[in-house]
């Protein structure tokens, strides 16, 4: 929404502390790290909570490490 349409507020509000976590793949094949930062920075009351070591990967890789048997 944000990269491709220019859509950067939603109109939201949320009044509550939040945090956001992006998986490897968003992260590191997507690329998607700023562009949900910059919805959530627009949510009227909205506190966002970095995680600690947000990105480290946690060495499963998500689907793309299950296999079918």
């Amino acid at each position: 929404m944000v990269s491709r349409l220019g859509v950067t507020d939603l109109g939201a509000a949320f009044p509550h502390p939040v945090t956001f976590h992006v998986g490897c793949h968003g992260l590191r094949e997507l690329g998607l790290k700023q562009a949900p930062r910059t919805l959530l920075g627009r949510v009227q009351g909205l506190q966002l909570v970095e995680m600690a070591g947000e990105e480290t990967c946690c060495g499963f890789g998500g689907t793309f490490a299950a296999t079918p048997r």
